[in-house]
């Protein structure tokens, strides 16, 4: 997976700062690297195999585009006649066809990096067709396989359950989750977005609450947004004021350590409390441990 050139070619992609702009900030390719050691910890605390959580990290990103969620939708559209774009099944794609790697000698067809089943399905968080999706309470667009890719796709969810995300497949996710929303807030410091100060202004907190119900959690009362965000800033690692200077730029990152850390125990003592000391591998758990998104959610 490391020395793949669709891994290499995500230094060209950005994250929240444009590529090239700062040598602080992230691309897709430093946040990929960031969401395997993420994922490779919790993974390890849980019970699941490390090599394929860590491989499923890697992956995570390869077939989205440039712009992001806007670039999809455009390749969505433009591509409409051939059964649209999805990022996520572009993945399996770059993973089983596009990637360069092995070929079978007799058919010529490309098997891209020829991962096992058990990488295969932890790289794919939406184990479906494109109309597919399972929940008809929080349905979503997104999907994880082209028609044209079923046959691969139906060969590494053999004897899987219906639409279910393995375990490891979840721990990616949200090591996704952690990573991107800590690091894009620290991007956003770095960047001169986002002012910290500003996360004490009354009114300003009612709109980051606003918008978490919006995109996030509808269920949420925005008088509990605001207390997670007033538990955050009263935490002695929390940074108030940022100057540029190298001192700051230690202690926003050590915000930032503090805060995966923070994240990351909370979700394995949850994890425990639900399921107990044992390992957690391929669908020992059900998604009630994995991040929830609404179909508003840009990843």
């Amino acid at each position: 997976m490391l020395h793949s050139s669709a891994l290499r070619r995500l230094a060209a992609k950005t994250q929240v700062v444009g590529p090239g702009s700062d040598d602080f900030v992230r691309n897709r390719l430093t946040h990929s690297l960031e969401v395997a050691q993420v994922g490779r910890e919790l993974g390890t605390a849980l019970g699941c195999d490390p090599d394929v959580v860590d491989t499923a990290c890697l992956a995570h990103d390869l077939g989205h585009p440039p712009f992001g969620h806007n670039g999809e939708e455009v390749l969505d559209e433009i591509g409409a006649a051939a059964g649209g774009f999805e990022g996520n099944a572009q993945t399996l794609r770059v993973l089983t066809r596009l990637e360069p790697k092995v070929v079978d000698p007799v058919t010529g067809r490309s098997h891209g990096l020829n991962l096992t089943r058990a990488s295969l399905d932890a790289a794919t968080k939406y184990p479906w067709r494109r109309g597919r999706s399972p929940d008809p309470l929080r349905p979503t667009a997104k999907f994880g396989v082209y028609q044209d890719d079923l046959e691969v796709f139906d060969w590494l969810r053999t004897g899987a359950p219906d639409a279910r995300t393995c375990c490891e497949a979840q721990v990616m996710d949200l090591a996704d989750d952690v990573a991107y929303s800590v690091h894009d807030v620290e991007d956003a410091v770095v960047g001169g977005h986002l002012d910290p100060r500003r996360l004490a202004d009354p009114d300003e907190v009612a709109r980051i609450a606003w918008q978490v119900r919006s995109w996030y959690l509808a269920d949420a009362d925005e008088g509990e947004v605001a207390q997670a965000l007033a538990r955050l800033r009263a935490l002695p690692a929390w940074m108030r004021d940022f100057d540029g200077s190298h001192p700051a730029l230690a202690a926003l990152k050590d915000m930032t350590s503090q805060l995966i850390g923070r994240f990351i125990t909370a979700v394995e003592l949850a994890t425990r409390s639900a399921y107990g000391p044992g390992g957690l591998t391929r669908y020992a758990a059900t998604s009630s441990f994995r991040a929830r998104r609404s179909a508003r959610s840009p990843r």
